[in-house]
């Protein structure tokens, strides 16, 4: 740089020996000349070439275009107009392209008022940055992990007194935040019953410098007892203990479910012998048969009797005992078992019927091993089906008879007569094929209503109910349904009655009288919304309902202890679905029924703001930008907790269903549309088949691609939430290109 002092330079050299030592460039502005000086060690920051000159109109374009160049530029003017010095941390852009974050110290030197010289230097502050970055996001995953865990982290510093808590075990513990905290108010939390016992591990792991894990009771401020688990160590410095630091976790729902499970054990072996049930186990290879206590029970045998297929056969009625073996044969060489029955003889002659159901086990190279079943006596439900048979026939209405899958199992004789079908054509069909389609749902509604509390009930007398006959001619009929439980399990009679005279007259009165008809259609228009629930709930609770069941009936009769655990499990995450099933559709009635909404102010920069604080880990991972544009409507009167429902619902789903091939961006704009607030929601993501899915996209735990976390809830308490509020909701979407959803709020 031309003309510099003496002292100038003397000045430069210094702080040029001192830069380069800590890896700091120098920088100086001649104001006058407009002359600029870059040490080396800038030169290496802005990653520029040895011939490069630094001049006024250059040098902006190094800081990154936007706010951090304006932010340069305002502050080099205040520093030449004002004498104003600067210390900025801001993000440049160096000559290779590569982006940095520096530190820009400047101080200007004034004379005679007006700035002759602006001294600085230029720090790289990169990894610095980098490294609190990197810091906030772990301490962000480590708080949303130990929420998902319910788990706090803590440390006691023995000789101070001082406790610190995690932000998630005042949460657990529901101690305010602003109050103090010591060890004194840590154990007044621990349950009056456990409280000796948690000081006293604590002082021996003080002493011994070891802590092992506990496991205690605590009561909260509102009088709710949860149960905690709390692991630890012990710092110690010369043998003496220092400090005591460690997690707490909340348990209380996995000790609730182990005592569940316990109680439900015992109900299961009360229930094996209510019903006169046993286990049953065939040893195909070693010829060994195992029981159950109550398999001997049924048989009239000595428990622990020594048994193989001989002496099995040989209990077995002497007329059903070529069947009994022809049908162990079938199994082993078809490798499948199918139900059957047979009759046992007591040393006294008693006859029985017991009914068996099993499964064949194969090796890995296909060959039959063993067979697995259970066995119950059905000797009453036996004659009273015989009865039963004999009595159905006499009948005066039409009966038929179902299983709880809506199979038919048998008809009478007034059944054939009314709908022209004979009994062999009706066996093993669904009921629904005698019932038009449009009102499948509304037998599906009473069936389900039925099963759960089975008892002798009739349907509504003003539900208009009809069945149709071979040639589809539709005849209006009154239903009666009755439970009948047999060897085969429980069974539904349905007693059906031609009311064709009836409808008639009730027809005339309903055209005379308008206003009767008008009130009648709000009834079918509300049982139309109740029927509708109940049909997403039988749909969706029927598979892990079964599920369950399935799992139990294995599980009474699973001797192996690993595979019982293994079962537990399975139980346990089965049960954990059926809850949520539950919690949600239950969500969704309760807004559906809600008539009253809390309406505020809510702008949606703020929900937006809230939504990505929320998805803030999903956000960082996916690397998604999110743009918004609510300058058209900035706010809305509307109920705040569904609108951020809504944003959460709608972005979480489009950083689900991100496109693998490209960085997801999202889009949220508010406009005016037709006199209505309207937002929409655009992504580039996977996109929806919107021909063979529109009808069903808002449907209950309906997904339309593979995705781990995927259940099919967003879009339904979405729309839910819309239509309670008086809106609209739909969408437009394009397979691999992405989906964008409208919403109208009517607010």
């Amino acid at each position: 740089m031309k003309n510099l002092g003496v002292q100038d330079i003397g000045t430069r050299k210094l702080f040029e020996n001192t830069a380069k030592i800590a890896r700091i460039g120098v920088y100086e502005l001649n104001a006058i000349s407009k002359e600029i000086y870059w040490s080396d060690i800038t030169r290496e920051i802005t990653e520029v070439p040895n011939e490069f000159v630094p001049t006024l109109d250059n040098i902006e374009f190094f800081f990154k275009e936007g706010k951090c160049r304006d932010k340069a530029k305002q502050a080099l003017r205040d520093a030449l107009t004002k004498g104003e010095p600067f210390d900025l941390d801001i993000e440049m852009v160096t000559a290779k392209n590569n982006q940095r974050f520096v530190r820009n110290i400047g101080y200007p030197k004034f004379e005679n008022g007006n700035c002759v010289t602006i001294f600085g230097i230029l720090q790289d502050i990169t990894e610095r940055k980098r490294t609190r970055f990197e810091l906030a996001r772990k301490n962000q995953l480590l708080s949303f992990a130990e929420k998902m865990s319910k788990t706090g982290h803590w440390k006691w510093n023995a000789d101070t007194g001082e406790v610190l808590w995690s932000d998630n075990l005042y949460e657990i513990y529901g101690h305010p935040k602003e109050e103090t905290l010591s060890y004194e108010i840590y154990l007044n939390y621990i349950h009056k019953d456990d409280r000796h016992f948690v000081e006293k591990k604590i002082n021996e792991a003080m002493e011994n410098g070891i802590y092992e894990d506990l496991i205690y009771r605590i009561q909260l401020r509102d009088q709710s007892i949860k149960t905690i688990k709390s692991t630890g160590v012990v710092k110690t410095s010369q043998g003496q203990p220092l400090e005591m630091l460690g997690t707490c976790q909340d348990i209380s729902e996995q000790i609730i479910k182990e005592q569940e499970l316990v109680l439900k054990n015992q109900q299961l072996t009360f229930a094996e012998e209510l019903t006169k049930i046993g286990y049953w186990e065939w040893d195909i290879v070693n010829d060994h048969v195992t029981w159950s206590d109550n398999m001997y029970r049924i048989f009239d045998m000595e428990v622990d009797t020594p048994l193989d297929i001989e002496n099995v056969t040989a209990a077995i009625h002497p007329d059903d005992q070529d069947m009994f073996r022809a049908n162990a044969e079938e199994f082993i060489a078809e490798k499948r078992f199918k139900k059957f029955m047979h009759r046992i003889i007591y040393k006294d002659g008693t006859v029985r019927t017991v009914e068996l159901y099993g499964e064949v086990i194969t090796d890995n190279t296909g060959k039959v091993v063993k067979m697995i079943g259970t066995t119950q006596d059905i000797t009453e439900q036996r004659m009273s089906e015989i009865k039963f048979r004999g009595l159905l026939d006499s009948a005066p209405d039409t009966t038929v008879i179902i299983d709880q899958k809506g199979k038919i199992q048998l008809i009478n004789k007034q059944a054939e007569k009314m709908f022209g079908y004979k009994s062999t054509e009706l066996i093993d069909q669904h009921v629904s094929m005698l019932v038009p389609n449009r009102l499948w749902d509304t037998m599906e509604y009473y069936a389900n209503t039925f099963f759960k509390d089975p008892k002798h009930t009739g349907l509504p007398t003003n539900l208009d109910f009809f069945v149709h006959n071979k040639t589809g001619f539709q005849i209006p009929v009154q239903i009666t349904l009755s439970p009948l439980e047999t060897s085969e399990g429980l069974l539904v009679s349905i007693a059906i009655r031609d009311i064709t005279e009836q409808k008639q007259a009730a027809h005339r009165i309903l055209e005379t009288n308008k206003s009767l008809k008008e009130s009648a259609k709000r009834l079918k228009a509300q049982n139309r919304q109740l029927e509708e629930f109940n049909h997403i709930t039988s749909h969706n609770l029927r598979s892990p309902v079964s599920n369950l069941n399935a799992l139990l009936s294995i599980y009474k009769t699973e001797k192996d202890s690993h595979t019982k655990e293994a079962l537990i499990e399975k139980i346990e995450s089965v049960t954990n679905h059926l809850t949520w099933t539950l919690d949600t559709l239950v969500d969704s009635l309760v807004i559906k029924n809600k008539t009253q909404h809390s309406l505020e102010e809510t702008f949606f920069e703020k929900t937006l703001l809230r939504t990505k604080e929320m998805l803030a880990a999903e956000i960082l991972k996916s690397k998604a930008v999110i743009k918004y544009d609510f300058s058209e409507v900035p706010s809305v009167m509307y109920n705040k907790i569904y609108l951020e429902s809504i944003f959460l619902n709608l972005i979480s789903n489009s950083l689900k269903y991100k496109a693998e091939d490209r960085t997801p961006e999202i889009l949220v704009k508010s406009k005016i549309v037709d006199g209505k607030t309207q937002l929409e929601f655009k992504d580039n993501g996977l996109g929806i088949d919107l021909k063979k899915n529109r009808h069903k996209l808002f449907g209950f735990s309906k997904v339309f691609h593979r995705h781990k976390d995927a259940k099919g809830v967003g879009l339904f308490l979405t729309k839910a939430q819309v239509d309670a509020m008086g809106g609209e909701i739909w969408a437009e979407s394009e397979p691999g290109v992405g989906t964008s959803f409208f919403i109208n709020l009517n607010h």
